[in-house]
């Protein structure tokens, strides 16, 4: 009688799991339409991650267009890849033997935002889904605060510097306070 209970109770208490779980597992965010996804691509960029408690990690990021989906490859500085996924249709997926890299999937989906001119960026995620804003320094921040709109903190923020160049290095940092600079690669070996 009393496994029947636990079973029955279990039944009852699949669907609140079934729907935390997939809270969890929810991918980032990406432009509403891929007719947004007009980056400039391809890009090649140096990436390090500075995690509290952690020491700094170096990748080496490549965005391309490829027809109709852009490829998001991560590798570590020996060209080992960490991490690939394709992005179609409003959704990411695997592209090749690699296991899933949610932290990957998250930094490219800040570097769509990052990359996304100011101009495309409401109908690209929401008018309500993000602010921009220079500070008394000269540096250009843009927040993406999510479908919780101005009422929520900023899932990410991207910071450039008071006069970006083409060369210039920005940063992306997330809500638990892990930050990526991000910089493009350099043409010659």
């Amino acid at each position: 009688m009393n496994i029947r209970f636990s079973f029955i109770r279990l039944r009852r208490m699949l669907p609140l799991l079934t729907l935390f779980l997939g809270a969890c597992a929810s991918a980032p965010p990406v432009p509403l339409n891929d007719a947004d996804l007009d980056l400039g691509l391809p890009r090649q960029v140096h990436v390090v991650e500075h995690a509290a408690g952690q020491p700094d990690l170096d990748r080496m990021l490549v965005a391309q267009q490829i027809g109709p989906a852009s490829r998001w490859s991560l590798f570590d500085p020996l060209g080992v890849p960490l991490a690939r996924q394709l992005l179609q249709n409003g959704a990411w997926r695997s592209d090749g033997l690699l296991p899933p890299n949610a932290p990957a999937r998250a930094l490219f989906a800040e570097l769509i935002f990052a990359w996304m001119p100011q101009a495309r960026l409401d109908a690209a995620y929401g008018p309500d889904t993000w602010r921009a804003q220079t500070l008394p320094d000269g540096r250009r921040v843009r927040l993406f605060l999510g479908s919780g709109g101005s009422d929520c903190a900023p899932l990410w923020t991207v910071a450039w510097p008071a006069a970006p160049t083409p060369q210039s290095a920005f940063t992306i940092t997330q809500a638990d306070g892990t930050s990526w600079v991000v910089s493009p690669l350099k043409d010659q070996p």
